[in-house]
């Protein structure tokens, strides 16, 4: 006969919502152990965990075979990227709330529980967004990502403050936003959190460290910003032209689309020091909405055309 359970416990167990989780994993070995520890750490008594790995050869299969106590299902098979993967989770998925989290990232300690009850004590809240800290590639802390707190869609567009750990939302939602975008392969998330908002849910914020973003050489190369960038992009003009072209919520969405445009045509010119990916997003800005052109991005703009390098970085031990 197992322990005795109190009452309280047994409250505990019945009114946690059903958490379903969902780990796509490829080639990983190196961090998913640590993911998984972060899981099975949380001790969350309603969670249906899913890892969905892509045919991994590096060991990950017998990593993920020492969880299957853990796992509701689990599966090593070659499939389309990372959007396949989250797909087949989200087929399986009977839980009230859905999240993934990623093979070499972690959520803190007391991650689930914390979200579970957000969600029990609040049913109209649909999108829970916490806080996300960024770590090197043997988990050494970075800084925090920027954190918003609560966001309105026009904010999610143009800033694009969403850091995947950390953001949790009712199955429900997910059934009616369908399944992720196999077309987007680097924005996917900010494609599916952007569907989500045109069906009126918004995202709520809670000042909470939830998860930890780890960066390493995979995952932080000037192609795959750029990629992601582009994507993010493309997904705001799907958004758009489901909207009628009167609609103010998509005249709103036009304006903030180029404001992103700006921002990372900046960004992109001062930290990757590329002028050509700038100028792309400059001309991005101007096809969306040319007002929201300031000085800095003309100045901007100029240089990257007379292909005037940014000045370096201002780096301790440099003159």
């Amino acid at each position: 006969m197992g322990p005795c359970m109190s009452d309280g416990n047994r409250r505990t167990m019945t009114m946690a919502p059903r958490i379903t989780l969902v780990t796509p994993s490829y080639n990983q070995a190196q961090y998913l152990e640590a993911t998984a520890q972060s899981i099975v750490e949380q001790d969350y008594p309603n969670l249906e965990w899913m890892i969905v790995d892509g045919g991994s050869t590096d060991g990950s299969v017998e990593i993920i075979r020492k969880y299957e106590g853990h796992l509701a299902w689990w599966v090593s098979e070659k499939d389309k990227g990372q959007t396949d993967a989250l797909n087949k989770g989200l087929r399986r998925a009977t839980g009230d709330l859905f999240a993934f989290l990623n093979s070499d990232d972690l959520y803190t300690p007391g991650t689930l529980h914390a979200v579970g009850e957000a969600f029990a004590s609040d049913p109209s809240l649909t999108m829970l967004l916490g806080r996300c800290q960024y770590i090197t590639a043997d988990g050494s802390p970075m800084d925090e990502c920027l954190y918003a707190g609560d966001l309105s869609i026009e904010d999610f567009i143009a800033y694009n403050l969403v850091p995947q750990p950390s953001l949790f939302l009712r199955l429900d939602v997910c059934r009616a936003v369908g399944e992720f975008d196999n077309g987007m392969q680097y924005a996917f998330d900010h494609d599916y959190w952007l569907r989500a908002m045109l069906l009126g849910h918004r995202i709520r914020g809670m000042d909470r460290l939830l998860s930890l973003y780890r960066l390493h050489e995979a995952s932080k190369t000037v192609t795959e910003r750029y990629k992601q960038d582009l994507d993010i992009v493309a997904a705001h003009r799907k958004a758009m032209r489901s909207l009628p072209v009167q609609d103010p919520l998509r005249q709103a969405l036009q304006r903030n689309s180029a404001r992103f445009c700006r921002r990372v045509a900046i960004e992109h010119y001062a930290w990757t020091r590329n002028p050509s990916i700038a100028l792309r997003f400059f001309r991005q800005m101007l096809a969306l909405d040319p007002t929201v052109c300031d000085m800095r991005m003309l100045k901007v703009a100029i240089k990257a055309a007379l292909r005037i390098p940014a000045p370096l970085p201002n780096l301790p031990g440099r003159a």
